[in-house]
């Protein structure tokens, strides 16, 4: 093991291998390692890759806290990243320790997991990871508090004609459907997701979805969310607009003068 010597750098993902397990949590290249465990990490890269290591070996989870876009978000890891590293300089980590003393943190109990899906006019999907007894033992609440609305609309149909033609097909058919629901159930929203032009693009780890929005919007101030607390993102053509207006008014300026 490495010795726990403290440096004046941070570790920042250069560049990350195919098919690695940063790959598949959609860390990028510049993200920023801050801490573990909301622990501020400045102990390099080899010590990194040991304790990381140590974690996949005893089937442990921890909380990485990752620096993008000038915001801090925290992931649930459990493996070795397989990237390789370069240093902030002593600037940048002094900046980043600032920072990050005014982050709010949370033990890993605290947290729940989402992915993140989003499309070209960056519209978000936000899914919690977690397995519901719901989607098993009522599908249509499952939906509705999904609100895939036009998925519920599609079975509230077929239901009611199965109901119809025989209620002992419907009986069947309803439990085959809540066992599927509960079974497949993350799938299935990363389908219903898929379906509509939307992309995995991003994992994270907060509070709640409100929480986890709240930070996507930080890294993306465009990004858009079905029925959110947040106020919708400004149009971009309202911005062209104001830059136009604003051309507008230093034109008259500059021929008043």
């Amino acid at each position: 093991m490495a010795e726990n010597k403290e440096n004046n750098f941070l570790v920042k993902i250069k560049s990350i291998r195919r098919r690695s397990y940063a790959s598949s949590i959609f860390l990028k290249p510049d993200d920023i390692i801050v801490a573990i465990n909301n622990q501020f990490f400045t102990f390099g890269e080899k010590k990194l890759t040991e304790e990381l290591k140590e974690i996949k070996k005893d089937e442990k989870k921890v909380i990485l806290t990752v620096l993008r876009s000038d915001t801090f978000f925290d992931i649930v890891i459990n493996n070795s990243l397989g990237c390789k590293y370069s240093s902030t300089t002593v600037n940048e980590t002094q900046s980043i320790r600032e920072k990050f003393s005014s982050k709010e943190n949370f033990d890993l109990e605290q947290l729940l997991e989402f992915t993140v899906l989003r499309d070209a006019f960056r519209r978000y999907d936000v899914i919690d990871t977690s397995t519901s007894v719901m989607a098993g033992l009522f599908p249509p609440l499952w939906l509705t508090y999904s609100q895939k609305w036009w998925v519920l609309a599609i079975l509230v149909a077929l239901s009611s004609t199965l109901l119809i033609v025989n209620p002992l097909l419907f009986l069947f058919g309803w439990l085959l459907m809540s066992l599927y629901c509960y079974k497949a159930q993350l799938n299935l929203m990363y389908s219903f997701s898929m379906l509509e032009g939307k992309v995995f693009c991003m994992n994270i780890a907060a509070k709640s979805l409100d929480h986890a929005q709240e930070i996507i919007r930080k890294i993306d101030s465009k990004s858009k969310f079905k029925y959110s607390k947040l106020p919708h993102p400004l149009n971009e053509n309202l911005e062209k607009e104001a830059e136009k207006k604003q051309d507008i008014i230093n034109e008259k300026k500059e021929a008043l003068v």
